[in-house]
């Protein structure tokens, strides 16, 4: 229950659910979730801090950067979250801007992480 209940105070505020969305769509490192939210630094990784304690993230470090990305879903309820970032990410305009500049970003090459595997790949 204790797990369950970290889970819900995690996605109980609007930043960490926006970074969950963004994650949803490939491994971010931190000045990308600033570029794209607008955000300072020291208060992205707050949220990281509370998404990654929580069980929802996990990180990786490739030299100086570090690269976060949502960790499998392993309960119930994150299996859930997971299927509500996915039907959920089009719907709100917020999340649509976000991903639109991730997107841009993405486009423009001035994404830190490695390229995705192309979709047809990914299992």
């Amino acid at each position: 229950m204790e797990a369950d209940i970290a889970v819900f105070q995690a996605c109980a505020d609007a930043t960490r659910l926006r970074i969950l969305f963004l994650l949803r769509t490939r491994e971010l490192c931190v000045c990308e979730l600033v570029e794209v939210l607008q955000m300072p630094q020291g208060k992205i990784s707050r949220h990281l801090g509370v998404l990654k304690q929580a069980g929802l993230v996990q990180s990786r470090r490739e030299g100086t950067w570090i690269y976060y990305a949502l960790k499998k879903a392993s309960t119930g309820l994150t299996r859930r979250l997971v299927d509500y970032l996915k039907k959920e990410a089009g719907h709100d305009p917020l999340l649509a801007r976000d991903l639109a500049s991730l997107q841009k970003l993405a486009k423009a090459g001035a994404l830190c992480g490695p390229r995705p595997a192309p979709r047809a790949a990914r299992t």
